[in-house]
């Protein structure tokens, strides 16, 4: 359950004062008061826990997770009482307050030597476990900029187990603490679980706290995971510390970026669209950036069916002017946008972005940087969706880094510009929405004010861009589709303006918008039992009789499709290779659309009852996870969580 987001302001009565009662908070609130209490505990025993690993060299660096012992009255305390923070009880998730009364009914561990990191006592009271399940903890928080007032922070609490786990549960606190961490006032939380899942990721969290010379930002966060198959359990603490100290002149943030951004505003998506291999040319263009092919006279020719040469932002002002008096705009390509592959020509099989823009590390004038890295994820924004890397939002199906062009310049500024390569991955063929989370760690050295050894430093800043999608989907060049009046014509003859057939009617629907590209992909080969044959994408929307609208790929020998003459059985699905053009085109005036389903965007193709490009989009981004298949995998003592859990979120979604 999500709890508020506090400032600073409202939560400056929380400051503990000699003689002051303890207020108890009204019944269904968050007692904010006792989550303070427990994590400036819980951030004592945190830093000897650290203080033990460094001096036996176990580990090092400060964002590393520390096993709980619910044996430990300190962290079973801990534990239920940031579990009723985020709305759960005995009641509502009995198996798992089961599992936490087990483990603080357990013996702790005996005390004995360390001999390898999570083996062992290390400090009084803290006691750590081996990290059987393998499950990674930890708080990725970044600077968001800011002014000299006021600091801005994002950030999640993640968790990933890579076995897998029944149940999961990762949450994130933040409080305004000093320096030596005494006095801790509480600033907003947010919490996450899930049930036979491996990634875990609280929603982000967005701070914006006042400077202050002698205050820190601390975040903490609990993390759970129990595996009924191995017996396994595992329960960690984290945290991160940020400064709140002023930095005068930080204008808009460490990194200032340029692209990719939403070019075409006015879209209802709202979004950043990359056309890796095909988009619109003409009619409703929704194509922020697109692969093109620079000729050499000069000319572009955007989305080619091959040898594109890079990628190229649209021409917003060009492009909206070239609609003249018929209305209907060409996309056409900014050269000032335009970044050129480093190998020629462009693999379209490859998930790649344009980025350009600049990092401007904010550091003391005294301390000397010595080194500046990156890290840019996608990461999955919406549940669901046909990804082999994972279904659950917050799931990275994407890594890469920033493309820096220079040497640093003596003023600290470091830029970047190129096309950033996430690699390759069936996400590629579908209309995923992901978020790019870009992490820039500045490291050097700042001086000892005792007159020691200069003093190692590593800061983080992160830049959050949401949400980009991308594109796939259409019909092979030659196909014939079926105009209104009953003729077919060739898909690369259509144009903006003209009506297809619909299903079951003989209204037309109009073509808004044509797409045109390449396709990388082996084309599927569909022939019914009356010898008609249709070449499709793999993710090509398909109707059949049994199942409704399935993408291409999934149809087999028997299937029963919808074509012009009634229902149809495949007597052939094969894989074919394809060198050629691929088209696609959306259909439907808001006219046309009003009182219909979304159903109703289909057209023949060669005879076979296919979706448009809105279609495909909906059909990829609807998938999401059966309850039924996800009980089939969870352990049985979870099962009557699991539906608790379901309750509550439709309740949620009630209010």
């Amino acid at each position: 359950m999500r709890s508020s987001l506090l400032t600073l302001m409202m939560v400056a009565a929380l400051s503990s004062a000699c003689g002051q009662q303890r207020q108890t908070p009204a019944s269904g609130q968050v007692d904010t008061q006792q989550l303070a209490e427990d994590s400036r505990e819980m951030a004592r025993r945190y830093a000897q826990w650290q203080a033990a690993l460094r001096a036996q060299a176990l580990k090092t660096g400060d964002n590393e997770k520390m096993p709980l012992d619910l044996s430990d009255e300190v962290h079973y305390r801990f534990v239920l009482n940031r579990l009723k923070a985020s709305g759960l009880s005995a009641l509502n998730a009995p198996q798992l307050f089961v599992r936490l009364d087990e483990l603080h009914r357990r013996l702790p561990l005996p005390e004995r030597p360390m001999h390898a990191p999570g083996d062992g006592v290390l400090a009084a009271g803290v006691t750590a476990t081996a990290d059987g399940m393998a499950c990674g903890h930890m708080i990725p928080l970044g600077l968001g900029g800011g002014d000299d007032a006021n600091a801005r922070f994002h950030g999640t609490a993640l968790t990933s187990c890579f076995g897998g786990s029944d149940y999961g549960y990762v949450d994130l606190t933040a409080f305004v603490t000093d320096e030596d961490q005494m006095s801790f006032q509480y600033l907003a939380s947010e919490s996450h679980e899930e049930y036979a899942g491996k990634v875990l990721e609280t929603p982000p969290l967005a701070l914006s706290v006042p400077r202050q010379d002698d205050k820190l930002l601390l975040v903490d966060s609990l993390a759970m995971a129990f595996n009924e198959t191995t017996g396994e359990e595992q329960l960690t603490y984290t945290s991160v510390s940020a400064t709140l100290h002023p930095v005068p002149g930080l204008g808009e943030g460490d990194i200032v970026l340029e692209h990719p951004k939403d070019l075409l505003r006015d879209t209802p998506e709202k979004h950043i669209r990359v056309c890796l291999e095909r988009g619109a040319i003409g009619g409703y263009l929704d194509c922020d950036y697109g692969l093109v092919r620079k000729e050499a006279d000069g000319t572009w020719r955007p989305f080619p069916a091959s040898g594109a040469t890079g990628i190229a932002g649209v021409d917003v002002a060009a492009t909206r002017a070239s609609g003249g008096a018929t209305g209907t705009p060409t996309w056409i390509p900014d050269p000032g946008a335009y970044f050129e592959a480093r190998v020629k020509p462009m693999d379209p099989s490859r998930f790649q972005l344009p980025v350009r823009g600049h990092f401007m590390p904010h550091v003391l004038e005294e301390c000397q940087v010595t080194k500046v890295t990156s890290k840019v994820a996608a990461i999955l924004v919406d549940e669901g969706g046909w990804c082999d890397a994972g279904t659950a939002a917050g799931t990275v199906v994407g890594k890469g880094e920033l493309p820096w062009t220079v040497t640093p310049s003596a003023s600290g500024e470091y830029p970047f510009d190129g096309i950033l390569d996430f690699g390759t991955g069936n996400c590629l063929m579908h209309a995923q929405n992901v978020r790019l989370e870009m992490w820039v760690y500045t490291e050097g050295f700042c001086p000892d004010p005792y007159g020691g050894e200069p003093e190692p430093f590593r800061c983080p800043s992160k830049k959050e861009v949401r949400p980009v999608d991308y594109k796939r989907g259409c019909l092979a060049e030659g196909t014939r589709v079926t105009r209104a009046d009953g003729r077919s014509v060739p898909v690369e003859q259509v144009k903006v303006g003209e009506k297809l057939l619909t299903q079951g009617t003989e209204r037309g629907l109009t073509v808004t918008s044509v797409t045109r590209g390449g396709e990388s992909n082996p084309l599927v080969k569909l022939r019914d039992e009356q010898g008609r044959e249709v070449r499709v994408t793999q993710t090509h929307p398909m109707v059949t009789a049994a199942r409704g609208v399935v993408p291409a790929r999934e149809l087999k020998v028997g299937d029963a499709v919808v074509t012009r003459t009634g229902a149809r059985k495949l007597v052939a699905v094969e894989r074919v290779p394809y060198a050629g053009a691929v088209y696609n085109f959306a259909l439907g005036t808001p006219e046309e659309l009003a009182g219909l389903g979304p159903e109703a965007r289909t057209l023949y193709a060669d005879g076979f009852l296919v979706g448009d490009s809105q279609m495909q989009e909906a059909l990829e981004k609807a998938r999401r996870v059966d309850a039924r298949a996800l009980l089939t995998r969870l352990n049985g003592a979870w099962h009557e969580d699991f539906r608790l859990s379901q309750a509550r979120k439709l309740a949620r979604a009630r209010r």
